[in-house]
């Protein structure tokens, strides 16, 4: 028994009783040996160092493993990241182009449904894996929100214009340092939970505290090899392990290479190896020379495209702002690279059009941006489809005004009292209205005209107009009761008393705790993630079973389904969220 337990895990379950490793566990613990706490075997800790001759490890390691790998040029590194990070930039720049037009709902639960990251993964060509950390690469860089509408949608901020006139390398800065910070884990989209659900891409679930901490040591560990040293995984894992033998998850193996995969896809790792934007961002330098030690190996922003006559057109770089968003609207991307084929198809060309361009337009703005002439067949393919744009249209009414004789609609709309109607003629005999059908039968039966309410099977309808009542109410009498002295003097007292009772939960206030602001639960979660992340104490305002709101100091650790771990006053404790009144900083 104790053999097995020295090096641990020191922790047993109890034997059966009745056995002959019963026996021998009630002889340890009579001998102060072992402790039995709720039928486990515990060795304490003082024994178990005297078990291993006062060794904290079994096999101590003073100095750091060595990360063995594969050396590789510094130039080459920087090449083949800028091309991983040129890339995110164009993924991301067509996903939030798309979704500007049609955006996806979001769930109830504030996530994105699996069907339209299934979308999403096959209008970019990725992988599920892929695709999902796109978003959540837009999310944390603040490209990426819930809109304000009654059935919120995923949509681009604001600060999306903004981030798409900045220059190459502020862009991927951006997206760099907020994955750099950002305590969300985009492994986690798929698992089952301990719910037994799958977590949702943009969901609050993809939250893990643990990853940021994790994600800056692997870079970190990576920072100590020699530049252009790609180290093994088993190097590289066992090099992180040292660090932190106590602080890393069971499953260090996996999360390592998960965030290997995420920091090559920016462009931070490459081949396995640090680049040199991977190692400016490691330093914790200014977001300007993060942004410079990539800019110099992105590829140069083009302003023009080579036009083909098989209705494609190539462009030999990454295009400038508006000329990319252009052709993103008038063509479809068909291949990525180092130079990208986009294809015009008559749905891209009346995608066009909708948008408010003219054939014109469109014929001009290719000739203007592409180095040979404008295709025959590429030009036959605009006007054709403009030719055919519009030939049906769907106008917005709330009524129809509908005569016999076209005379008559004439006197109706050349009448000045029906101007505010704003009837419009679609037909010699029939007008429309934006406005409610009992406003245009009111404004129409005022000037004398003999109208009827017609219904939508065209069956005329002639309702009498209800009779109005209203309810009655109750007066209360007016009470009348005299003042005096004696009246007064109590309120005064009364008054009085309450305001020294104020100032002095005042001044207990200011002595023991801030004054915590009321805030929403969705605000609570993210600053108890954060202080969890960061292992900060926070001040809690907490609504008790009698509606009483207390204020303690707490140390969260875990924020999971509604409720937050941690330890308040030295005791450990869980809080529900829809309980919290507000969350302030120590």
């Amino acid at each position: 028994m104790l053999d097995s337990l020295t090096w641990g895990p020191p922790v047993a379950v109890a034997p059966t009783p009745g056995t002959r490793a019963a026996a021998g566990a009630d002889w340890l613990v009579a001998q102060g040996i072992l402790t039995a706490t709720d039928g486990a075997l515990v060795l304490p800790r003082d024994i178990g160092l005297a078990l291993r001759g006062g060794h904290l490890h079994r096999n101590p390691a003073p100095s750091a493993p060595e990360l063995t790998g594969t050396d590789r040029s510094p130039a080459l590194l920087d090449r083949v990241g800028a091309g991983s990070a040129s890339e995110v930039l164009a993924l991301v720049d067509d996903l939030l182009s798309t979704w500007s037009l049609t955006p996806p709902r979001a769930l109830r639960t504030g996530g994105l449904s699996v069907r339209d990251l299934a979308a999403v993964a096959r209008s970019l060509d990725l992988s599920p894996e892929d695709a999902g950390l796109l978003l959540e690469l837009a999310l944390m860089a603040g490209l990426l929100a819930q809109d304000e509408h009654e059935e919120p949608s995923w949509a681009p901020t604001a600060d999306y214009d903004q981030w798409l006139d900045q220059p190459s390398g502020q862009r991927w800065a951006r997206l760099a340092r907020a994955w750099w910070t950002s305590t969300r884990d985009p492994d986690l989209i798929g698992q089952r939970r301990a719910d037994g659900k799958a977590t949702n891409a943009l969901g609050s679930e993809v939250h893990d505290p643990r990853i940021r901490g994790l994600r800056q040591l692997v870079l970190t560990t990576l920072a100590e090899a020699p530049e252009g040293r790609a180290p093994t995984l088993d190097a590289l894992v066992g090099r992180v392990r040292w660090h932190r033998p106590r602080r890393v998850p069971a499953d260090l193996e996996s999360r390592v290479r998960g965030i290997l995969t995420q920091a090559a896809r920016l462009g931070l790792v490459a081949l396995g190896a640090l680049t040199s934007g991977g190692r400016t961002l490691v330093m914790n330098t200014t977001d300007d020379d993060l942004a410079a030690s990539m800019e110099t190996h992105l590829p140069t922003p083009v302003d023009h495209i080579v036009l083909q006559a098989d209705l494609t057109a190539v462009a030999p770089g990454p295009l400038a702002g508006s000329l990319a968003h252009f052709i993103r609207q008038v063509a479809d991307v068909e291949s990525r690279g180092g130079a990208t084929v986009h294809r015009f198809s008559e749905n891209s060309i009346r995608r066009c059009l909708d948008a408010g361009w003219t054939a014109d337009d469109i014929i001009s703005g290719l000739t203007e941006a592409s180095r040979t002439a404008l295709p025959q067949p590429l030009d036959y393919l605009i006007r054709d489809t403009a030719r055919r744009h519009g030939q049906i249209r769907v106008s917005e009414a709330r009524s129809c005004v509908r005569v016999d004789d076209p005379a008559a609609l004439e006197s109706l709309l050349a009448t000045g009292e029906l101007a505010p109607l704003q009837l419009r003629r679609v037909a010699p005999t029939v007008a429309i209205s934006a406005l409610a059908a009992d406003v245009v039968l009111e404004f129409i039966s005022e000037t004398g005209a003999g109208v009827v309410r017609e219904s939508s099977a065209g069956v005329i309808t002639l309702a009498p107009r209800p009779t109005r009542r209203s309810r009655r109410s109750e007066v209360a009498p007016t009470v009348v009761q005299s003042f005096d002295e004696a009246a007064a003097t109590e309120a005064v007292q009364a008054l009085r008393a309450a305001d020294d009772v104020g100032a002095a939960a005042a001044r207990t206030r200011r002595g023991r705790a801030p004054l915590i602001p009321t805030g929403d639960p969705t605000t609570s979660l993210v600053l108890l993630r954060e202080a969890a992340a960061d292992r900060r104490l926070v001040w809690v305002g907490y609504s008790d079973a009698g509606g009483a709101v207390r204020r303690f100091l707490f140390a969260p650790d875990e924020v999971e389904h509604g409720r937050v771990h941690g330890v308040a006053d030295g005791t450990r404790r869980t809080l529900s969220v829809h309980r919290i009144t507000g969350v302030a900083a120590e």
